[in-house]
């Protein structure tokens, strides 16, 4: 039987790159079946696998080859420039704190690279006065608007920044007030640069050198500059390095010494004033205890204007506590104003002192608050006494004498004005007490000094009469 039918099965072994169902190799037409060659049998024997739907999707999620791909361009950054402020939180930034170098880390090199990328991302500012990105140069942060600065643009160099630098304010806020960049003092020995230990919380480590080494170079700088006893020996009365060194010793030893190194040489002299007056006479001259005597009796004046004060004080308090009392009564409302006539005295020192005298004043603190007014006294007084205006209240006893108007323009906030002048008041007559006292304390010290420098030399004077 001769024929050209082949079934799917040869067709697909022997399939070529026409695809199935073209022309088969080496069919000859024979019954029995195509003459296979073979490198056809090997093909055979060795088909290609079918690829499943598992191998077809890696294939395709496989990365193309660069050969017939071209590169996919980076992504762009996301802009930034409306990002304001510092990119770190204050919580975690210390004083004075620098900007450094993200790469510089102990992190892995992939990892470094994915923070320095995100790190580019989120830097680009605006920062600084010049408004421009984190470049990686040294930056440091303002205390106030909490924004980072380059320090080139303001000229400050990352030694001083962070060294010496206590609190760092960018230009743009200071005010040359309360913000303004403070720094730390320095060691006083000459060239150093680092910072004195004088911010240390133990007063014993406190010192205006940064080390115990500046200390002693320090001490040994001074005392070079004394002549030493062979080059002093023809001068007279010099202080040579050997006499210092020695004064220095026995300063050290001598602990239960009344004077020691650093005191004043006079004005040590225990009990010789009593009650701001000396005990012993040729202390002062007749200027100086005018002088005292004069500047007491001040202090004791502005000693009873503090008190005059403090008495204005405590009647706005309690006047303000009555028309609490009126409100919670019901017989004013929040709005009322409530300003009592008694107070027209205050902030006014010699009319409040004639206020005191009156009857009404002396039963005001007698009583220790602020009542009902008295009935005004049918006999004639010389002290002039505060008469209630119109619209004041006159019947009930709760709001007698008080101002019943609701949103009182002329009295608008009577109760923080009168205490804010009366603050202002009282201290400025305490500055002038202090500097009284402080000018007193000044010329006891120097009556004092010249008193014991005076008996220590034991000078004396002596007249001689002519005989002419």
């Amino acid at each position: 039987m001769t024929g050209e039918v082949t079934s799917n099965e040869d067709v697909e072994m022997g399939g070529t790159a026409e695809g199935p169902g073209g022309n088969i190799p080496g069919h000859n037409g024979n019954a029995h079946g195509p003459v296979i060659s073979s490198s056809e049998l090997q093909e055979q024997s060795n088909p290609t696998p079918i690829k499943s739907d598992s191998d077809e999707k890696r294939q395709h999620t496989s990365p193309p080859s660069p050969d017939h791909v071209k590169m996919r361009p980076a992504p762009k950054k996301k802009g930034t420039a409306a990002k304001k402020g510092p990119r770190k939180s204050r919580a975690t930034k210390p004083k004075a704190s620098s900007k450094k170098d993200t790469s510089s880390t102990g992190a892995p090199a992939g990892a470094g690279a994915n923070e320095a990328s995100s790190d580019d991302e989120t830097d680009n500012g605006p920062y600084c006065i010049c408004r421009g990105p984190d470049d990686h140069r040294w930056m440091i942060s303002c205390d106030v608007c909490e924004d980072w600065f380059h320090g080139e643009c303001v000229k400050l160099d990352k030694e001083t920044g962070e060294k010496l630098v206590e609190r760092f304010v960018c230009p743009n806020c200071t005010d040359g007030k309360q913000n303004y960049t403070k720094y730390k003092k320095t060691c006083s020995l000459t060239g150093c640069k680092n910072p004195a230990r004088m911010y240390s919380k133990s007063l014993k480590d406190r010192s205006v050198f940064c080390c115990g080494d500046h200390c002693d170079a320090w001490w040994i700088s001074m005392i070079s500059t004394l002549p030493t006893k062979t080059a002093a020996a023809k001068a007279a009365e010099v202080l040579t390095q050997e006499d210092f060194v020695g004064l220095l010793i026995a300063t050290a030893e001598q602990t239960n010494s009344d004077w020691k190194l650093g005191d004043q040489p006079f004005g040590n002299m225990d009990g010789l004033w009593s009650n701001g007056l000396p005990t012993r006479p040729g202390v002062l001259s007749e200027e100086e205890q005018t002088f005292l005597q004069t500047s007491a009796a001040e202090r004791l004046a502005l000693g009873n204007e503090v008190v005059q004060y403090k008495k204005m004080m405590q009647l706005v308090d309690w006047a303000n506590q009555r028309r609490q009392q009126a409100i919670e009564a019901g017989r004013f409302t929040k709005d009322s104003c409530g300003y009592d006539w008694r107070l027209d005295t205050v902030s006014a020192r010699h009319q409040f002192a004639e206020f005191l005298e009156t009857p009404e004043g002396q039963a005001v603190f007698k009583a220790g608050k602020l009542d009902a007014p008295l009935p005004p006294s049918v006999e004639a007084s010389d002290v002039p006494v505060p008469v209630p205006v119109p619209g004041q209240g006159q019947g009930d006893a709760a709001t007698r004498g008080m101002c019943e108007k609701k949103r009182c323009k002329p009295h608008n906030g009577w109760y923080k004005l009168l205490m804010s002048a009366v603050r202002v008041l009282m201290k400025e007559t305490a500055a002038a007490a202090a500097d009284k006292l402080n000018a007193e304390d000044i010329m006891r010290h120097e009556a004092e000094a010249r008193f014991e420098r005076r008996q220590l030399e034991n000078n004396s004077v002596e007249v001689l009469m002519g005989d002419g």
